[in-house]
């Protein structure tokens, strides 16, 4: 017996709307319910967020007998989760009984997320095999680890779940990520959420819709004046109400598209996925109610790009940073060519210094560029650069007189050359 389906009426600035979760999904059949709902729980994470940050249970070799890591691992930039899955095939209607399941299941799930945490942070890095099927070393103790429990449960009413893991069932697991379609976004609000009282089991589409209306009421913090020419900062609602893409799934889509085009691309010399997934992360952390209008503006820009005269090569762009969150430059320009991808290059380089200089208390975070050239043939309508940089550019005097001449130094601007 699966949970049930729910239905919500949603207050937001433009009416009531309601909102119908359904069910959650059916778990495949040939295997014992127990490794169907774990594989159920990546599925969703990975079919919603991307398959990079989704890593597989791993064997671990402890003296004479082997230690289970995980029923599934997220990681994505520096937040990390240790998922354990608990599954009730044949739940009854004694309340009382499936009262004690739950108790005995949710503790023995927090137990095992602690220790999952303590062998992924306790050695100098672990090799996990994400749903992608590539392995990555995950470098645990550079992570901020939260443990997780999904239950695959109907739930009992008034249940209020206790220990020091997030417990939700696997409908409200499966919620947040059609809800919000990127796995960055999922792990942040489940951090969130950690710091706050349990709610009763089931009732985490509630208190989303709780936050989401409180983020929609709430004004952005100043921006701080030293980058307020620098870029775009974060300012809308982190949750949003509607379903991420509702109504524009096509301009929504296309930076989970972008994800793609990076993530199977061939690795160039030197670059690990472990480097990948810290690139593919910042990406990601691009909040969702700006997705959107990215994916709209960006069409955009290709169309104005490709019209460019004979000789000619125009850019556009836009920068957006917001706290504790990488720097993200998108662009688009004229034609594919090497010495447009190594300008680009250099437009990230001194935009990444300049950031450094401005903010050197943000000189940890990583500076990621993403370029889009129109194209027309079998290969699809664009073609992506990747400039992905981190740390002090060590740009000469000289070097960087040139390039503050071609680029300026802040701001949006349009190049022809």
């Amino acid at each position: 017996m699966s949970e049930p389906s729910v239905t919500l009426f949603v207050q937001t600035a433009g009416g009531i709307f309601l909102r119908t979760v359904q069910s959650a999904t059916l778990l495949r059949e040939g295997k014992p319910p127990g490794y169907a709902a774990e594989d159920a729980t990546r599925d969703a994470a990975a079919f919603w967020g991307l398959p990079d940050f989704i890593f597989r249970s791993a064997q671990l070799a402890h003296g004479t007998s082997t230690r289970e890591v995980g029923d599934a691992v997220v990681v994505v930039g520096a937040l990390g989760a240790s998922v354990q899955v608990k599954s009730r095939p044949t739940p009854t209607a004694n309340a009382a009984r499936e009262r004690s399941w739950l108790d005995k299941k949710i503790a023995e799930a927090a137990r095992q997320g602690t220790g999952t945490i303590k062998t992924l942070t306790s050695g100098t890095g672990m090799t996990l095999t994400n749903e992608r099927g590539r392995q990555v070393l995950i470098k645990g103790q550079d992570k901020s680890w939260l443990p997780i429990t999904v239950l695959d449960h109907p739930g009992i009413a008034g249940y209020v779940p206790a220990g020091p893991a997030v417990v939700l069932l696997r409908r409200d697991w499966e919620f947040l990520f059609e809800q919000l379609k990127s796995t960055y976004a999922v792990i942040e609000y489940l951090r969130r959420v950690s710091a706050k009282d349990p709610v009763p089991l089931g009732d985490e589409i509630v208190r989303y819709y709780q936050l989401a209306a409180a983020d929609a009421g709430t004004k952005p913090s100043p921006l701080d004046p030293r980058v307020a020419e620098f870029g775009r900062r974060w300012a809308a609602p982190l949750l949003p109400q509607a379903p991420a893409g509702h109504g524009e799934m096509r301009h929504h889509s296309l930076l989970r598209a972008v994800l793609e085009d990076v993530a199977t691309a061939k690795l160039p010399g030197g670059v690990t996925h472990a480097d990948m997934l810290d690139v593919l992360a910042a990406i990601d952390s691009a909040p969702v109610a700006y997705r959107q209008e990215q994916g709209k503006l960006w069409l955009s820009w290709l169309r104005e790009v490709a019209e460019a005269s004979q000789g000619e090569t125009l850019w556009r762009f836009r920068s957006m940073f917001g706290d504790d969150r990488p720097y993200l430059l998108f662009a688009a320009s004229t034609r594919h060519a090497v010495w447009v991808q190594d300008a680009f290059g250099s437009f990230v380089s001194l935009r990444h210094q300049e950031h450094l200089e401005l903010m050197p208390e943000r000189s940890a975070l990583i500076t990621v560029g993403i370029l889009l050239t129109p194209r027309s043939d079998k290969y699809g309508p664009w073609d992506t650069t990747l400039i992905a940089v981190r740390g002090e550019q060590s740009l000469g005097r000289d070097q960087r007189t040139a390039l503050e001449g071609l680029w300026g130094k802040m701001g949006e601007r349009v190049v022809r050359t």
